[in-house]
């Protein structure tokens, strides 16, 4: 496989087109405001849901495969001597497989649901989990400087997992402060996708919306730093019979780097 930098575009996209499609949706049929909804509201009633959760499962699979090619680019690169860069490169793989298994959590998990709480899980683990991830990845492209890669790439890393981490955090206080006023005072049966400028708690809300979007928009604009190093790999899949008949046992091999998935 070429032009692997196509990859992560691909993911930025659909992930795009998940929020953005989920959201017209959501505002012509009036199920939120049109004004600052969580990521999240727009895709919580049908029909829209089935946009959200269609589109997010198929970006969940391309982050996975793009964070797996990225392990296995910098294993490549790291050989077989230097083992603190290969056990780094091991641990930002895991955080980033429990971030891509978050993200499957929020797409079929919705906001409102029975199962609301999956759905927190969820998207604990995308955020959070991932912007550890972005921060260990950018700590290893310090570590790899000026080795493997060079310095301009590791501060835009470190810009874009900053600005990601203060959004997140703006997101996460100002959302407590809305929820907080929210339910200490009587709204009666005020439906929470629809704020308006009168309820209580809103411009924490606003804080807290916009944070969202941004943490989401940056957060995936992380994943743009890998498109030009993907394009300077090849990716081979080699498919190899261990038997001549399909009813025989096959034969162990000696292991081999060749059909290493993780080492």
């Amino acid at each position: 496989m070429s032009h692997l930098g196509l990859l992560p575009i691909a993911l930025v996209l659909v992930s795009a087109c998940a929020f953005c499609f989920s959201y017209i949706v959501a505002v012509i049929r009036g199920d939120v405001s049109a004004a600052f909804p969580y990521i999240s509201d727009t895709g919580a009633d049908v029909p829209e849901s089935c946009i959200f959760s269609l589109l997010l499962n198929i970006a969940a699979f391309l982050s996975f495969s793009t964070i797996y090619l990225r392990f296995k680019a910098v294993q490549a690169l790291a050989g077989t001597e230097d083992q603190r860069l290969r056990r780094l490169n091991r641990l930002t793989m895991f955080l980033g497989v429990l971030s891509s298994i978050g993200c499957i959590l929020v797409a079929n998990f919705q906001e409102g649901s029975v199962v609301e709480a999956v759905h927190v899980v969820g998207a604990s683990l995308t955020f959070i989990v991932g912007l550890i991830y972005c921060f260990l990845q950018t700590w290893m492209s310090y570590y790899m400087c000026p080795t493997f890669n060079g310095l301009y790439v590791c501060r835009a890393r470190l810009t874009i997992s900053l600005v990601s981490l203060a959004c997140l955090t703006a997101t996460i206080i100002a959302g407590a402060a809305s929820v907080h006023d929210w339910n200490n005072i009587d709204i009666g049966n005020k439906n929470k996708f629809k704020w308006g400028p009168d309820d209580p708690g809103y411009v924490p809300h606003v804080v807290s919306t916009v944070g969202e979007w941004l943490t989401a928009l940056t957060f995936l604009g992380f994943f743009f730093t890998y498109v030009r190093e993907f394009h300077k790999f090849n990716l081979e899949v080699n498919t190899r019979p261990l038997v001549r008949h399909l009813d025989e046992d096959p034969v162990q091999d000696t292991p081999s780097e060749s059909t290493h998935l993780l080492l």
